[in-house]
């Protein structure tokens, strides 16, 4: 008999444009792209944080028709990205006792998270996630999962994922209004990491960076687990905006500019460059474009290696930093990006491991869509059912939490 499929969804909502991506699974090794769509989320959002709601609600709702219309599957639920700069992570620690005599439960560990979590988490956050890091039993650290153990004394250090709750509100409610129930919510480099990275890279230490359009986002990932997570206000329409300013030119024509003539080496050069704009010839000079590009990128990798300093990763990465988003597709981003982070980097390019139509989004725009999906999978959610106790399919399973 033919094993039914299963279906997972992931929805990232960003703040110019909504990418949504829906997998099938069969087996424990078929996993098929057999949906996608985009739409431009043209109000409602700035820099990450949902201003009103029927934008991103409508830009969602385009997304999804788009995703149905190619798969033939209705999609009821999802996994849903989240962004903007409430978006943090803190360390925590707590312990407590239990029966030396009987086994460790996942009430121990639920009433552990929540001694750990308590006074230090304020009541204006959200808590988006919660990933231990290290379990220690009677003194005995380094254990990645207790249950089934025994102990007099249990002790954790998480590290909890958190967003301001008017944010975290806004956004399910536009998504409510997309007729779509969210899952849970991921922030977008935390969900990219999951379709870009290996276990090795996740082991040894890496970052994975974010250039969104409003946004960039850093994730660092050491010993299989999430250490840090950070959310700068400036990305990729930053620099398109500083060249409409400084060229006296629109934002399309501008874009446009950025993608075709600027490389990330930023070579000097005397040559100028001619092209039309709305039926008009304009004239620039590539380092004119260059120089105004350059300021630009500085000023958002700089913020980077603060959020990398604050984390206590800066230069201390062995797997260096893999670079998603719309943003990713400068000419010779990687490139400067090594120069600047002294690290070494690279484009993160989803799709390992995927069959179907994956070969259409293997883009770093749709990285962290296809993370929220796999995510979804990772954790047993899948469109329609709702047995807990359903085996969760994984590819190598990134979410080591002890329960789903």
């Amino acid at each position: 008999m033919e094993e039914q499929s299963k279906y997972a969804f992931g929805i990232d909502v960003g703040t110019e444009t909504v990418r949504a991506v829906a997998l099938e699974l069969k087996g424990e090794d078929s996993v098929s792209v057999i949906g996608y769509g985009e739409a431009k989320n043209e109000r409602g959002m700035h820099k990450g944080i949902v201003t009103n709601l029927a934008g991103p609600a409508e830009a969602t709702d385009k997304a999804l028709k788009s995703v149905e219309s190619m798969s033939g599957v209705n999609v009821d639920s999802a996994y849903v990205s989240i962004n903007g700069a409430h978006i943090s992570s803190e360390k925590v620690s707590g312990m407590i006792a239990v029966s030396a005599t009987a086994p460790i439960t996942n009430g121990d560990l639920d009433r552990l998270e929540d001694t750990a979590m308590s006074g230090k988490i304020t009541n204006n956050r959200e808590v988006l996630d919660v990933v231990p890091l290290n379990y220690i039993l009677d003194g005995q650290g380094g254990i990645r999962s207790p249950l089934g153990m025994t102990a007099n004394k249990i002790e954790i250090i998480a590290n909890v994922i958190s967003g301001l709750k008017p944010s975290v509100d806004a956004l399910g409610r536009a998504m409510s209004s997309a007729n779509l129930r969210v899952l849970r919510f991921m922030p977008t480099s935390m969900a990219a990491a999951r379709a870009v990275l290996t276990e090795k890279q996740m082991e040894n230490g890496v970052a994975v960076i974010d250039l969104g359009a409003s946004t960039t986002s850093v994730s660092v990932y050491e010993e299989g687990d999430l250490q840090y997570i950070g959310v700068i206000s400036a990305g990729a329409n930053n620099i398109t905006k500083d060249l409409a300013i400084s060229l006296e030119i629109n934002t399309d024509a501008a874009e446009e500019i950025k993608l075709k003539h600027v490389t990330a080496d930023f070579i000097p050069t005397a040559k100028e460059i001619t092209m039309k704009v709305g039926g008009e010839s304009i004239t620039f000079s590539k380092s004119e474009v260059n120089e105004i590009v350059r300021d630009r990128l500085v000023d958002i990798f700089e913020h980077v290696i603060e959020h990398l300093s604050r984390a206590g990763y800066a230069g201390k990465l062995p797997e260096g930093a893999v670079i998603v988003g719309a943003g990713a597709k400068m000419k010779g981003l990687a490139g400067f990006a090594k120069e600047t982070l002294k690290m070494a980097t690279r484009i993160g390019v989803p799709g390992m491991g995927l069959t179907g139509v994956v070969e259409d989004i293997e883009k770093p725009e749709y990285a962290t869509a296809i993370g929220l999906a796999l995510s979804m999978a990772d954790d047993g959610k899948f469109s329609g059912i709702e047995d807990e106790d359903k085996k969760p399919f994984s590819l190598f399973g990134l979410f080591k939490k002890h329960k789903k």
